[in-house]
């Protein structure tokens, strides 16, 4: 049970990724529709509460996932630091078990703390911004079943570390994308039978279900579950393994804190100031946003591997062009979704007769340049960790927490409001990591801001010539 990745992954990895961004798109123009601003500001609202739960993940995901892949490809015991070097020919079944028990020690925990956190600090948060689960129908109904659905993503949620951690690529995509589709399929008909916001909530509680069967079935096969039964873990096998994945963990943990605060705490924030009608007109302007940085970003992404193997090799002019073409194609598409939000969505609103629109054109601005401002540092930060370096975690933090107070100033002692919001997040990261990290990455690669795109643009017209070559001979 080695781990290979064959074509046939990456393809459905890709295509899984492409279906998570853009899936919301299907749904929004019901949701728009159909709901109140009311229901649309508290579904935003809920999303974020359960986001600021999800980080209760603290970086297990990515750790259990590396650990799995070394388990699978021979290791005798896990190590704090590096990769044990000495492995054997086949897996070590009892690491193996041991390794899932772990994960299902961890998970169970942090899904029972998530539930806790949400029938109790977020019922007080909704409660108050509902005005006493008064001004949004059945409020209080949808708020418990969402919690319910948390605790489920999050308990079930290892499964997807367990199989791209073992190279079932393809089957944890496609369990991601049958799950997605069981949410579009029944949101789609719940807000059609006139359910409102519980439409979306009760969807929402049923997809992870589907996740977690496809995962199970396709990796809990019989010969591996006899496997798996023979063998006898204890708690200090949990325990100590436990001690070697939270030693890593706690440190992707910190960061991701730090970015959440600066990307997402905002929204959070506001909803102890603003109605729930300006609450839901931002959080559509994020969605869409998201949607459109996800999709920019893929290149990057895609690219990233090539990077760390240039790092490897050494081999600076191919970095070079690797970076520049990569970001520049993403930029690109940046700005035509940015173009698309501010002037094609508003017609697009109005023409569906959303009952929730967009903020005014300046604040649409303001937060479209800030967010592609912040892609692109985090991507030159990215590049500087293909050299094992990470001197971003500090400053992430810092950025997060000014944010984070001087959004709280802006909304409680000026009438700026959403703008006070925007400029708050544009002016703190533009005051260093929005040039500090592009900066380190041109210095480090003797490179100018004219290269880059110069080299970028240059490498988009030979592939865009070298594609248009191969279709017409082709033809």
């Amino acid at each position: 049970m080695g781990v290979e990745i064959t074509k046939k992954d990456v393809t459905w990895s890709y295509v899984a990724k492409l279906f998570q961004i853009g899936s919301g798109l299907v749904t929004l123009p019901l949701i728009l529709r159909l709901l109140t601003k009311e229901e649309v500001g508290m579904n935003y609202l809920m999303l974020t509460v359960s986001s600021i739960v999800g980080l209760m993940d603290f970086g297990f995901s990515p750790q259990f996932g590396r650990n799995f892949t070394y388990v699978n490809s021979g290791a005798r015991r896990l190590c704090r630091e590096g990769v044990e070097e000495e492995r054997g020919g086949s897996i070590d079944w009892h690491l193996l078990s041991v390794l899932i028990s772990t994960a299902r020690f961890v998970y169970r925990r942090l899904s029972v703390l998530a539930l806790i956190v949400m029938l109790t600090f977020g019922t007080g948060y909704i409660w108050y911004l509902t005005e006493g689960f008064t001004n949004v129908n059945n409020s209080l109904y949808i708020w418990i079943l969402y919690s319910f659905s948390t605790y489920f993503n999050i308990y079930f949620s290892y499964y997807s570390s367990l199989l791209t951690g073992s190279g079932m690529i393809r089957e944890s995509s496609q369990a991601a994308i049958l799950s997605k589709s069981a949410y579009l399929v029944l949101c789609t008909l719940f807000l059609l039978l006139g359910w409102g916001l519980f439409a979306v909530v009760a969807a929402n509680f049923i997809a992870p279900f589907v996740q977690r069967y496809v995962s199970y079935r396709a990796y809990f096969k019989p010969e591996l579950k006899a496997r798996l039964a023979e063998q006898i873990v204890t708690r200090e096998d949990i325990r100590e393994t436990f001690s070697v994945i939270w030693f890593n963990a706690k440190k992707l943990g910190i960061n991701f804190i730090g970015a959440y605060a600066v990307n997402k705490m905002g929204m959070f924030i506001i909803g102890f100031f603003l109605p729930l009608a300006t609450i839901g007109s931002y959080g559509l302007l994020t969605q869409l946003t998201t949607i459109v940085s996800g999709i920019a970003n893929t290149m990057f992404v895609t690219y990233l591997p090539k990077v760390s193997n240039c790092r490897v090799t050494g081999d600076r002019p191919m970095l070079k062009r690797t970076i520049s073409f990569s970001m520049v194609v993403g930029q690109i598409i940046m700005l035509a979704g940015a173009l698309g939000i501010i002037f094609v969505a508003p017609y697009l609103l109005e023409l569906i007769k959303s009952q929730t629109m967009l903020p005014s054109r300046l604040i649409c601005v303001l937060y479209l340049v800030i967010v592609a401002l912040e892609l692109n540092h985090s991507e030159f930060a990215s590049v500087i960790s293909t050299e094992n370096k990470i001197p971003y975690v500090v400053p992430s933090l810092v950025s997060g927490g000014v944010i984070v107070l001087l959004t709280f100033i802006a909304l409680k002692f000026t009438t700026l409001g959403l703008l006070g919001v925007v400029l708050v997040q544009g002016i703190v990261q533009a005051a260093y990591n929005n040039w500090r990290w592009p900066l380190w990455v041109f210095r480090e690669l003797d490179m100018s801001i004219s290269e880059f795109y110069g080299t970028g643009f240059d490498s988009i017209i030979k592939t865009v010539s070298g594609l248009w070559k191969s279709m017409h001979r082709s033809v």
